[in-house]
């Protein structure tokens, strides 16, 4: 420790030796007070702090700089998409990059966690608990890099909670007069749709699926890779979510009918294709899906409170949207659903839709009983029956 003197400006200065840099030299980390007694005390916590090993030089660090530097670090580590979903997911915590790092504290992350939860200023809505929880993680991470590189001792994000008042994101099943839309509506969209409500598969499970894949005489098509859509350029990706991703998936009558009539095509012809024959990207299938969506409103939207007659979603004066929209992923939770009223057990479920273990099958579809759509004691019955009655039923 260096000789205690007094400043020009009435403040002691004390330097504290933290070790050598790479050519030999001494480093002193140099505190300040305005008494002895201040600046000794805190010459004793810097010497605590350098006896646990701590990268002191770089304790005046911004979130900012650190965020940039754990941004770096996982680059070649992660795909494009992923890095930028934890870009987005550090967004709301901007606020905070001009902060040292040794002057964050819990409240400091709570507050931006609290206010999203009411409020999150590009959706104008409240912020679902699962987005929040994805804010923390990403947080966290970035912080718990600079606790692996010495830089901090502890983790303020571990004691950052999600409001409870935070919406859970909705996730329902089509009704059976919605999955009799996707069973009678032709449109390009209609064949990924198909094969995800009456299969099970994830949308990039979807769109990677090759017809060597389909095998109409036993009735089953085998998963064993996705679409990275998201990325620029889309890629081709052999493996699953999952250990359990990679699967043969049972399929019904309804659905092996429906395929034959696609007999134009080679085994190793991609099966979800755009119009101009290439894979999709997240913006070709936002907009086919759309499209799809818009015949649908069409079709079997009720009109009746209106004066005008809609015949063509490209009407010119705009065609209000009267339908409840929905996504690809309601047709996955279509499917398991369906498997649910029909009987079949947990882990046969599981199977079906590629989750790494029952306890992941059983979080999302447990209200099912609870809501008593569902009865414990249901029998097994066809699936191929019950889609019957869903295809055939009067049309709304």
């Amino acid at each position: 420790m260096q000789k205690l003197t007094k400043r020009k400006d009435g403040r002691y200065r004390i330097g504290v030796y933290i070790g050598r840099d790479q050519n030999g030299k001494s480093k002193y980390k140099y505190v300040y007070g305005k008494t002895q007694k201040e600046v000794k005390e805190k010459a004793n916590k810097v010497k605590i702090r350098v006896g646990k090993g701590l990268d002191l030089l770089n304790d005046k660090m911004t979130f900012g700089e650190l965020t940039n530097q754990w941004i770096i670090y996982k680059t070649p580590l992660l795909r494009k998409q992923q890095l930028n979903d934890y870009k987005t997911a550090l967004k709301p915590f901007s606020p905070l990059n001009d902060r040292k790092l040794n002057t964050l504290i819990k409240n400091d992350f709570q507050a931006i966690i609290s206010e999203y939860a009411v409020y999150n200023p590009h959706t104008g809505k409240p912020t679902a608990k699962a987005t929040l929880n994805g804010y923390k993680m990403a947080a966290r991470q970035v912080i718990d890099y600079a606790i692996e590189n010495r830089i901090l001792e502890y983790n303020p994000l571990q004691y950052v909670v999600i409001p409870k008042t935070a919406p859970k994101q909705k996730r329902r099943e089509l009704s059976e007069i919605e999955q009799q839309w996707i069973i009678n509506t032709e449109h390009r969209a209609q064949l990924p749709a198909m094969i995800m409500m009456l299969a099970g598969l994830r949308l990039g499970e979807c769109l990677a699926l090759q017809w060597q894949d389909i095998d109409l005489k036993k009735s089953c098509i085998s998963v064993h890779q996705k679409l990275l859509y998201k990325e620029n350029p889309p890629a081709i990706v052999q493996g699953a979510k999952s250990e359990n991703g990679i699967r043969q998936v049972n399929i019904p009558k309804l659905l092996v009918e429906y395929l034959k009539a696609y007999s134009d095509h080679k085994p190793n012809d991609y099966v979800c294709l755009t119009a101009h024959g290439k894979l999709y990207t997240a913006e070709a299938w936002k907009r086919v899906w759309d499209s799809y969506l818009k015949t649908l409103n069409i079709k079997y939207g009720d009109f009746s409170m209106y004066e005008k007659e809609y015949k063509s979603k490209f009407d010119p004066d705009g065609v209000p949207f009267v339908i409840e929209r929905f996504t690809a992923h309601y047709l996955r939770h279509t499917h398991a659903t369906n498997l649910f009223r029909c009987g079949r057990d947990i882990l046969y479920i599981r199977d079906q839709l590629g989750h790494a273990d029952p306890e992941t099958t059983l979080k999302i579809y447990t209200h099912l009983v609870k809501n008593h759509q569902i009865s414990k004691t249901n029998k097994v019955i066809s699936i191929d029956k019950f889609l019957e009655k869903i295809s055939t039923q009067k049309a709304n």
